[in-house]
């Protein structure tokens, strides 16, 4: 089995709807996002001959899927999600189908490398230096 491992950084807060506690105000992170990809044969001509995957075009899609997100702020696309995006008018409010927690995100993430055509095994992305979620299917 061989596996490549890449990763990318960035900032961004989300606003948990209905959540009580410390994090139910608006608040950001620094989140880091670890893919991994993995293959049982490396590819066998073209290009990417001797390779699980292009490390070029495997950073290409993380930067891409990165700054979608970064310096963003990500709420729920419901009642209250586009309220804040409509008083929030001047800052990029992202809205997505989910609520932002790091296991939807991680699955969302995993999603978008996944139909990128990258043979991603797995996602973890991290919410704090010790605090992560890992996502598989």
């Amino acid at each position: 089995m061989f596996q490549l491992k890449s990763e990318v950084q960035f900032d961004m807060a989300h606003y948990l709807h209905g959540y009580q506690g410390k994090c139910s105000n608006i608040h950001g992170h620094r989140y880091r996002l670890v893919a991994m990809f993995k293959a049982e044969t490396l590819c066998d001509s073209g290009q990417t001959r001797g390779m699980v995957a292009d490390f070029h075009e495997v950073k290409n899609v993380l930067r891409a899927l990165a700054e979608r997100y970064d310096h963003k702020l990500l709420v729920e696309d419901n009642e209250e999600g586009r309220r804040l995006q409509k008083e929030l008018a001047v800052y990029d409010v992202v809205l997505v189908p989910y609520r932002p927690t790091a296991e939807e995100m991680s699955r969302a993430m995993f999603r978008e490398i996944q139909s990128a055509g990258l043979p991603v095994s797995s996602v973890e992305l991290y919410e704090t230096p010790t605090n992560s979620c890992i996502y598989s299917e």
